[in-house]
């Protein structure tokens, strides 16, 4: 008797199902749960936003940035341009006394006043890069569980086991390695290049030259080999998950009397409305990252640019020590940009893969 009357209550209840499935249209908008919404509130986007935006937008956004970011490196720039033609105008004027020792401590002199206006300005953007670092991890913190719930939601347990098991352990890993081993070595990598600004047979630039080339592809090398892991252990574990909700929908379909293919089809329109908000997730990560480390990689390249063109500018004026700094500043400000972009590309390449995996199912 109790067997009749579930099977009575169940039929009745899915035979409303087909109603309230055909509303869920991916097209509409869909309530977030209320522990979504704290996580994705500190999106400075929302994927609607993003997909309205054009190309001049874009680039509005971009001169926006650069023009806000453009004021202490032109600073710096005229300052040390300042140093340099003041140098060169002394160095011309002891020219025409004898002595080359007048000339080498005016050489050791202006490579002290340039080191010391952009050895703070390196420290300065490296405790930039740190916090936006430090930032990142706490938001991971609080993103992953909530994004985990949502692939659960879309299907994908493995893909859920996967992000928050190994991309979280690689996050937290990655983000204690370039804080707590890569920024000293970057420190004692500007320290060697102080060395070229002191007299004598000591000159350590070149070695941290070599370093900061390793670095660079070591950081390069690690970011593929985590891809590729992703990648391969993504398809493995969608590929199961494709397989236990296909084999669901078939019990569903076929082990239920009467409304089973309507049960089936509710499923899919649930699904269809979950991964709607597997995207929109998944998509505020991305947003916070790009807006956190988008402003360190700007200030890369613009620092890079100026120290570049102040190796021009030392050359032309016959500051070979100045020159050789200004080669490893610009290679110390790469570095920075390399670890920027690193991070970054580890965290939106993975969750840019869970949103990819299971799209199509």
């Amino acid at each position: 008797m109790k067997k009749k009357i579930y099977c009575i209550v169940l039929t009745l209840w899915l035979l409303c199902t087909p109603a309230w499935a055909q509303e869920a249209d991916i097209s509409q908008e869909v309530e977030l749960p209320a522990g979504w919404e704290e996580v994705l509130d500190e999106a400075p986007i929302t994927a609607e936003d993003f997909k309205e935006m054009t190309l001049p937008d874009y680039l509005g956004i971009a001169a926006r940035a650069i023009q806000g970011q453009l004021k202490a490196p032109l600073r710096l720039f005229a300052k040390l341009c300042g140093i340099l033609l003041l140098a060169a105008l002394a160095q011309s004027l002891s020219a025409q006394k004898p002595g080359e020792e007048l000339t080498a401590v005016l050489d050791t002199v202006v490579t002290l006043a340039v080191f010391s206006l952009c050895g703070n300005t390196l420290l300065d953007l490296l405790e930039v890069l740190r916090s936006a670092i430090e930032s990142s991890r706490t938001y991971l913190v609080s993103f992953i569980p909530v994004f985990a719930s949502a692939l659960t939601a879309c299907g994908q347990p493995g893909g859920a086991a996967l992000y928050s098991g190994l991309f979280f352990t690689a996050a937290t890993f990655i983000a204690n390695l370039l804080c707590q081993v890569m920024f000293p070595l970057s420190q004692m990598f500007l320290a060697m290049d102080a060395t070229a600004c002191v007299g004598g047979g000591l000159d350590l630039s070149g070695l941290a030259a070599v370093l900061r080339k390793w670095s660079k592809w070591l950081l390069g090398f690690s970011a593929t080999v985590f891809t590729a892991l992703m990648t391969l252990q993504g398809t493995f574990t969608q590929s199961a998950d494709t397989v236990a909700l296909k084999t669901g929908k078939f019990l569903l379909g076929s082990s239920i009397p009467v409304v089973g293919r309507a049960v089936s089809d509710a499923m899919g329109g649930v699904l269809a409305g979950m991964k709607l908000l597997k995207g929109t997730a998944g998509f505020a990560v991305v947003a916070v990252v790009v807006a956190l480390f988008a402003p360190v990689l700007i200030q890369c390249f613009l620092y890079g640019a100026v120290f570049a063109a102040g190796g021009m500018v030392a050359t032309a004026t016959g500051a070979g020590r100045s020159a050789k700094l200004f080669s490893g500043l610009a290679d110390c400000v790469g570095l920075y940009a390399s670890m920027a972009f690193f991070f970054s590309f580890v965290v939106t390449s993975a969750t840019i893969l869970m949103i990819l995996f299971g799209s199509g199912g």
